[in-house]
């Protein structure tokens, strides 16, 4: 039965016409309006020649077109490919090469920048008519150019909804293959976890594109719920007036969004009466970071939360009354999800034990676009191979160590990025950390620190984390290098991008503030 089942239908199925779905800062929309943009958009891309399995690429922000689109792509059983839409014509190039799409909707102000992108490979075009009375979406051909009538060389799998790429923090991006099925077993799982409703207000900052983002899309639209769109989380103070001025339940975020809030804004001295919810996914957000949360919101409840794009979003949550008495856990799987600890001989691992996080359940997709290679080494008979190293206590709650590509093997001894950008953040003088592995003649490996100070970058910064590492590490801990940043290099979806940190330091420009002094001997 669930084969069938069509994520458009499933989500819109049911609600009442007039309810407002989503709430943007020039007008409201309703669910009939969702519906009526969804279907519009279905038959324009039928119109245009486009047909099932076809894939499509969505460019732009949050917005109502954007998800109308995004519906209207699934209702017609085409493939959507959300991007973001502050990509290189380069990076874009990338991406049309690697799923060869029929057609693309484009937001109107990013028309000028990819057309002769998508003209070379010969993809139809469409864009928002904001102006437009008779319809929502208004069609820009591409001259001389039409869809092909040639069959794909690689069709799309049965019950492909989706091509949701990997942020790209240690390498290339990856098309990970995310059906129907999997939207709507994880969407329900979420739901259930949460115990949603439709009184809910959320305030949607993350990206659709991104897989977190897109699960709260789906998660809220289910239950009938409102999602309050704003893209300018750039100003802080924007997005938490608008939160208290449309009386929002609820906010999602990644680590940075409320490493940003909580140092870099006035949260800790507004009043949000409505504000109920709280989850927190897409990366580890340290534990001080977490209790100062409960303390400026002690009657808002914090879920954490745990996943990955290979999995829909989310494998894992930690409820609000666990918070004290599991701190740093990654909680239990979600309701359909089962998740083991698997050491390096395939067997489930004893309690507080390190290995593997493995995931099984209708949530794990189908695998890599174009990647046979790497689809079998990280899905193995059905089963999901996280990548993550972790430990379950006796009571079954899950503790994410690191990524297991995220250790610094320094002297013959495993040490956890993690545990260090933790500990650094301790640190009220820095908003920002990250901790990579690098060469040393001597023991191997050393630990090099990328740090954003609230205040701004200068040597002076440098000494200080210095000498607080030397107060609050282990001596193997404390980092051979300290580079002093204005800000860390990330993902259009708030991710840091290890691989751009790893040739930071030898692209350094001259006022980059860096100290590269061993530790004391």
């Amino acid at each position: 039965m669930m084969h069938s089942i069509n994520v458009a239908e499933y989500l819109l199925d049911g609600k009442s016409e007039n309810m407002v779905a989503l709430r943007l800062p020039e007008a409201d929309y309703s669910y009939g309006d969702l519906g009526a943009g969804a279907r519009e958009f279905a038959a324009h891309m039928t119109n245009a020649g486009c047909t099932k399995g076809d894939r499509i690429l969505l460019l732009g922000v949050n917005s109502f077109h954007w998800a109308a689109a995004y519906l209207g792509i699934l209702q017609a059983e085409m493939v959507c490919v959300p991007l973001p839409g502050n990509l290189h014509a380069e990076e874009l190039e990338y991406y049309v090469e690697t799923t060869r799409p029929r057609a693309a909707y484009v937001d109107a102000q990013l028309l000028a920048r990819y057309r002769s992108v998508l003209a070379v490979e010969g993809v139809t075009v469409c864009c928002e008519a904001p102006t437009c009375t008779n319809g929502w979406f208004q069609f820009a051909h591409l001259p001389a150019v039409q869809p092909s009538s040639a069959p794909l060389e690689e069709p799309a799998p049965i019950g492909l909804a989706a091509l949701m790429f990997t942020s790209g923090s240690t390498g290339q991006p990856r098309g990970v293959m995310v059906s129907h099925r999997n939207i709507v077993a994880n969407t329900n799982s979420i739901v259930d976890s949460l115990q949603l409703s439709e009184r809910e207000r959320m305030m949607a900052v993350l990206p659709f594109y991104y897989c977190f983002g897109a699960s709260v899309l789906h998660t809220y639209l289910k239950v009938g719920a409102m999602l309050v769109i704003d893209n300018r989380f750039a100003y802080p103070e924007v997005v938490l007036e608008r939160m208290d001025k449309t009386q929002c339940t609820s906010f999602a975020g990644v680590p940075s969004h409320y490493q940003i809030l909580l140092r870099n804004s006035s949260l800790a001295r507004k009043r949000l009466p409505h504000l109920r919810t709280l989850l927190q996914a897409g990366g580890h957000l340290a534990s001080s970071f977490v209790q100062q949360l409960q303390q400026i919101l002690p009657r808002t409840r914090i879920f954490i939360m745990y996943g990955q794009t290979e999995a829909t979003a989310r494998l894992a949550c930690l409820p609000p009354e666990m918070l004290a008495a599991k701190p740093e856990s990654i909680g239990k799987a979600i309701p359909g999800v089962r998740l083991r600890i698997v050491n390096e001989s395939g067997e489930e691992a004893a309690r507080g034990k390190i290995g593997e996080i493995v995931a099984d359940g209708e949530n794990v997709t189908l695998g890599y676009w174009r990647a046979p290679g790497e689809t079998a080494l990280v899905f193995r008979n059905g089963s999901l191979h996280t990548g993550d190293l972790a430990t379950m206590d006796e009571d079954g709650f899950l503790y994410v160590i690191d990524r297991a590509k995220e250790f610094v093997k320094c002297g013959g001894t495993r040490i956890s990025c993690r545990q260090i950008e933790d500990k650094l953040l301790e640190c009220e003088e820095l908003l920002e950390a990250a901790v990579i592995a690098v060469r040393d003649d001597l023991l191997g490996e050393a630990v090099r620190a990328f740090v954003v100070p609230r205040q701004g970058a200068n040597h002076a910064v440098a000494e200080r984390v210095r000498a607080f590492c030397k107060s609050n590490l282990s001596r193997i801990m404390i980092p051979r290098d300290i580079v002093v940043l204005d800000s860390l290099p990330k993902s259009s979806h708030g991710k840091v991008q290890r691989m751009k940190l790893r040739t930071l330091v030898a692209d350094a420009p001259g006022d980059m503030c860096i100290e590269m002094a061993a530790a004391d001997s």
